[in-house]
């Protein structure tokens, strides 16, 4: 544990919501700052760490994962996660929530829990919203919303696919998160200034821990968001799972929110990512060092207003399109 007379070691919120490029981003920062302590807490909604083995591979200072978002894991759960990561005696710490989040239960902790007001200060709030979709997610997502609101520094990404939506998202970003600085991220998120993401002022509405209060009666993922963790122990085609993945997507985009596949390619033994975003589906990426340990087939899904039945034929088609590449 770290000693009490050491000071609190900064922590940044990294928040925004699914498919928003949170994770590009963090990757890229990693990048730039290999030789600095920094240490990440993954936040999970659903306990699957697609995104772990990613990450680990820029080597961190340390990485942990927070099973079950940060609103259901509870304040105990995080405060021994946070502690585990300032042992390690960290430079910063980054923490990046799920994109369903809601970060004012975490500001308020980390506000008024005495356990984590000695180990952390906040450093700010950084919130990702994406240009093509950020109307359609301000209008039916609170979460969306409390996340710019609360922001005090906010990037926007995949600008390259709707350039002319900038001027009127600037605007809205300006309405909804009067004072806080914007910028823009290109695809890979290397564009975008580590200082200014993880040593900008938090606004004063943060560091008194007020707006945090002020929204605890939405901590928890909402009721409407419903979950689901795959692994299959077989691998894959990724042709056939990008299919898959197209065919889910057009039936079920505007309900399935976010789809994240890591996959064993069954022609090499690599690895590689597919991910969707409502009915946008990214190409494949191929990992260029597979993860330790990785077998088969991981997805994870969030959806929004599916019944039950209907996602559980969306994992049994995800069997179907893996079954499909061992004839």
């Amino acid at each position: 544990m770290v000693a009490e007379r050491d000071a609190p070691i900064p922590i940044t919120l990294l928040t925004g919501f699914l498919g928003s490029g949170k994770t590009t981003l963090l990757a890229a920062l990693l990048r730039r700052l290999r030789g600095e302590r920094v240490a990440v807490l993954l936040d999970e909604v659903d306990g699957t760490a697609l995104d772990h083995p990613l990450l680990g591979a820029l080597e961190p200072a340390a990485l942990e994962l927070l099973a079950g978002c940060l609103c259901c894991a509870g304040r105990a759960g995080f405060a021994d996660a946070v502690a585990r990561l300032v042992a390690r005696r960290p430079s910063r710490i980054v923490l990046e929530t799920a994109g369903s989040t809601d970060p004012a239960p975490v500001l308020d902790a980390l506000a008024r829990d005495p356990r984590l007001s000695a180990l952390v200060r906040p450093a700010g709030v950084v919130t990702l919203l994406d240009v093509p979709r950020a109307d359609e997610l301000l209008d039916a997502h609170a979460e969306a919303r409390r996340q710019l609101e609360l922001a005090d520094r906010v990037v926007l990404t995949q600008v390259e696919r709707a350039p002319g939506r900038l001027p009127a998202v600037r605007a809205r970003v300006a309405t909804l998160a009067p004072g806080a600085e914007v910028r823009e991220a290109g695809p890979d998120g290397e564009d975008v200034d580590a200082a200014w993401l993880l040593d900008g002022p938090a606004l004063p509405r943060m560091a008194e821990g007020d707006g945090a209060r002020a929204w605890l009666h939405a901590a928890g993922t909402p009721d409407f968001i419903l979950t689901r963790s795959v692994h299959v122990l077989r691998a894959a085609d990724p042709g056939l799972l990008q299919l898959w993945l197209r065919l889910v997507t057009q039936l079920d985009g505007p309900r399935l929110l976010r789809v994240k596949l890591l996959a064993e390619d069954v022609r090499d033994g690599g690895a590689v990512v597919l991910q969707a975003v409502g009915a946008w589906v990214a190409p494949v990426r191929r990992l260029e060092q597979p993860p330790d340990g990785h077998v088969g087939v991981r997805a994870a899904l969030v959806s929004r207003d599916l019944s039950e039945t209907a996602l559980e034929r969306i994992v049994g088609s995800l069997h179907e399109a893996v079954a499909a590449a061992h004839g």
